[in-house]
């Protein structure tokens, strides 16, 4: 009998651990791109409007579900539903374009081929993970006084947190009344009281998210906004009405960070650089506005912006979903998170004990271990959940702070 509910186990675990494909067939997608057409080059608008509509179109293409079950003992301990929403495009067609005044509008026909999981094999999950954006200062104010761009330090991170939010599995807010680190020149480090350096971010959890996104705008100055004179005046008076002369050129070189929320580490981050054709002078566009996307420079952060889109999507997407017990009683806990997250009654968590460590200042560290509990969700309401656990919860000493996570 024993070796007959081994195998019937063993058999369980493999059958559920399969991945489950609800589209694995290549789907043909629709979708539409925009561009700013720069001193009539179509060519190059045209270039940039297809590939806004194949990010579209790929984004669109959620292709992968797969379902696994782990068990230990007899006894479920990680149930998780994820899926993939990664594409390979391929065979474009351009349906229509359609110019609306200086904008040029390209509608493309696609053929997706979905591809499955996260490196290592694993597949993503199936949750939506709150993102928190904060705000992206600028090191030297000064240098958005040239077209006035005083708002890009809230805008930009706004931009960013809406265009986060189309990818599936985030669930991006904006924070960006928030600076959360205290000198942008050694961003993301900081000194603590006793002289160590971390990058460890220590009210990141107060936010409610699961990631907080930070980011630090280095440079935005114009190589030579007035210019030295050429030796000839003719050659001196040419290259300051040549709006391609390398004198007009802008730089753009910002930082992202990102922290867990939930512990206040660093896990990832990076630098932006690029520079483009600055022609507006001192004339104040504004930040994000359509005189500012018109000109080369606008072009150039906007696919700049967009590439920080696509780094943080690869680089979280594959992250677990991961909640906080806000309140635990017997064999029953709460978390903070609920329907809005894609949480469901008969959803399986597994759960997380937290133990703090301490450094020579006494200032608390938290680590996460996994346990064998599991926690099945019987009530979900939008923001929160509850749900029993396969023990009680004193037996492991599952407490308020602790966490679920989704694999």
């Amino acid at each position: 009998m024993r070796f007959k509910y081994i195998l019937f186990v063993i058999t369980f675990s493999l059958l559920f651990s399969l991945p489950v494909i609800a589209n694995s067939v290549p789907t043909f997608v629709e979708a539409e791109g925009r561009a700013i057409i720069i001193n009539g080059d179509l060519s190059e608008a045209r270039r940039v409007a297809v590939n806004e509509a194949s990010e579209i179109a790929t984004r669109q293409a959620t292709a992968f579900v797969s379902a696994s079950t782990r068990m230990q003992d007899g006894q479920i301990v990680s149930d998780n539903v994820r899926f993939s929403s990664s594409g390979v495009l391929s065979e474009l067609n351009i349906l229509e374009e359609t110019l609306s005044g200086n904008e040029l509008i390209v509608r493309i026909r696609a053929r997706i081929q979905p591809t499955q999981g996260c490196p290592g094999g694993l597949p993503e999950v199936a949750y939506q993970r709150n993102i928190g954006f904060t705000a992206f200062p600028l090191v030297q104010p000064s240098q958005a006084n040239a077209g006035g761009l005083h708002e890009m330090p809230v805008r930009l991170p706004e931009l960013l947190a809406r265009e986060l939010k189309q990818f599936p599995g985030f669930n991006s807010h904006t924070a960006t009344h928030l600076q959360i680190h205290p000198n942008l020149d050694n961003a993301p480090t900081q000194m603590l009281d006793d002289g160590t350096l971390t990058n460890f971010q220590r009210s990141t959890e107060q936010s409610n998210m699961q990631f907080i996104v930070s980011g630090v705008i280095r440079d935005i100055r114009q190589r030579n906004p007035q210019g030295g004179r050429e030796p000839l005046l003719v050659t001196d008076l040419f290259h300051r009405l040549d709006p391609n002369n390398e004198r007009n050129l802008r730089a753009f070189i910002m930082d992202v960070y990102v922290h867990d929320a939930l512990s206040g580490g660093l896990i990832w981050q990076k630098r932006y650089m690029t520079a483009g054709l600055w022609n507006a002078r001192q004339t104040r566009t504004g930040f994000a506005t359509d005189a500012f996307w018109q000109q080369d420079y606008g072009d150039k952060v906007r696919r700049e912006m967009r590439q920080v889109v696509t780094d943080l999507n690869d680089r979280l997407r594959c992250e677990p979903f991961t909640a906080r017990i806000t309140q635990s009683e017997q064999n029953r806990i709460w978390i903070n998170a609920g329907s809005l997250a894609g949480l469901n009654q008969g959803d399986r968590l597994s759960v997380l004990r937290r133990q703090t460590h301490y450094n020579t200042m006494n200032e608390g560290y938290p680590e996460f271990v996994p346990t064998q509990v599991t926690v099945t969700l019987d009530r979900v309401e939008p923001t929160f959940a509850s749900g029993t656990l396969n023990m009680q919860a004193s037996h492991v000493n599952i407490q308020r702070d602790d966490l679920v996570r989704s694999q």
